[in-house]
């Protein structure tokens, strides 16, 4: 789990990269070809985070149980959390100035989901 909140860390650097990138308003083409560099990042970042919260919630046989709490809350967190990733995945190639609290509000769920998860461990 702590893998998910260093990914979602390394995610707010990237946004914070991108928007200067894109925010500069300079037509350089230099800075441009770095800027898409710095969105697939981006998006291979969200891409990892997916991978590791389905991995983590499909080994943890606690959560697919439900012991600790209804199996309904963890889906419904991970649902929560997928649609939060296609949504800065949006936003990373619509509009860079909602990325910032996109990826706040990803956070806080990531965090969540992770302490509700080692309640149930402990």
């Amino acid at each position: 789990m702590p893998e998910l909140l260093k990914l979602a860390q390394d995610l707010e650097w990237q946004v914070l990269e991108l928007r200067r990138l894109r925010g500069d308003g300079k037509e350089d083409e230099k800075l441009a070809k770095t800027a898409v560099e710095g969105q697939r990042a981006l998006m291979a970042t969200v891409d990892k985070i997916q991978r590791e919260l389905l991995e983590t919630v499909r080994f943890d046989p606690l959560r697919l149980i439900g012991v600790g709490g209804p199996i309904s809350a963890t889906l419904d967190a991970v649902g929560d959390l997928v649609v939060a990733l296609d949504e800065i995945r949006q936003d990373a190639t619509r509009d860079v100035n909602s990325l910032p609290s996109a990826v706040r509000s990803l956070r806080g769920l990531l965090k969540d989901f992770c302490q509700e998860g080692m309640a149930e461990a402990a």
